[in-house]
Formats: structure tokens, sequence, C-alpha cells
């Protein structure tokens, strides 16, 4: 087994040349664990324990000279849906929270939720037309908010 400690960089950004990337597959929920113990697409056996920064889509676990292991976030049923105004995005988001769902924003402004058909049905019954999607949920999308500290870095902005 092949423990990993921390993220040593991110495909996005990191030069893998020539190296075979195998990938670790995790669902979104997974990503913000401290420990995991888990196998890639090509076999390995890995243990993850690190601090509580979620990983990311790309994140670089092990590099040797022969292959690089990534983490690949996979794609889940989702709801989607784009409010048409501030208020309205404020107040379906303050709703959902109140359900404890956890809930992401992309760059379109587009919220996506996982999916779950009782508040797939709320959205429709009060005029949001949300659509079913299969999505992959990003720890960039987030939105998170928490009570202790202010030292928040992300800065959202809705088009």
């Amino acid at each position: 087994m092949l423990l990993v400690e921390k993220v040593i960089g991110n495909l996005s950004d990191t030069n893998t040349g020539n190296l075979s990337i195998d990938f670790l597959d995790l669902d979104w929920f997974d990503t913000g664990k401290t420990t995991l113990r888990k196998r890639t697409r090509a076999g390995q056996e890995i243990g993850i324990r690190k601090d509580s920064t979620p990983l990311e889509d790309g994140d670089i676990l092990h590099m040797d000279g022969e292959r690089a292991i990534a983490i690949n976030i996979l794609p889940c049923e989702c709801i989607v849906f784009k409010p048409d105004s501030f208020k309205d995005m404020g107040t379906i988001c303050f709703e959902i929270g109140n359900k404890h769902i956890p809930i992401f924003i992309n760059e379109a402004a587009e919220v996506l939720v996982e999916f779950e058909n009782p508040l797939y049905r709320l959205l429709e019954l009060s005029g949001y037309e949300p659509r079913r999607e299969v999505r992959k949920l990003l720890k960039t999308h987030a939105l998170r908010v928490r009570r202790h500290g202010n030292n928040f870095t992300r800065k959202i902005t809705i088009k």
C-alpha cells in the first residue's frame, strides 16, 4: 500500500511529461475526508492521511519515474438550474441550505446539487426549471459558509 500525506501538485499546472497517469476515482463527497483507503484504476492500493483541505480534480498524490497517480472526481446525477436574479439565487440557496444539502455554483451562475427527487419537485413547483444532468461536483464550485474564522480568499461573483 502506498501512503499519501499531501498533494504534490495538480495535472492542470504540473508537467508529467511521458509519465503514465493512473487515476484514483472518488465520489465528490469523499474529497473532504482526511483518511481514505482506495484502489486506483490500475489496482494500486492507496492510503490517504492528510489535513482537512479537500482534494480537487486532477490533484497528484504520487509521482515516480514511471507514473503519476491523480484524483478523478466522478460525475454524479445532479439538479442543475439557473436563477433569474440575485434575489432568486439567495432565496433558493437559503432554502436548499436549510435542508443541509451541499450547494455548488459554477462560473455560469448555475446552481448544482446532488439529485434528490423531493428537491427536484420543489424546484419545479417553484418555477425554477431544474434540469437533471450528470456533472462533476467540484470543490471550486462549492458554496461554503463557516462560522469561525474569516480567512476566505475566494470571491463569488454571479453574472
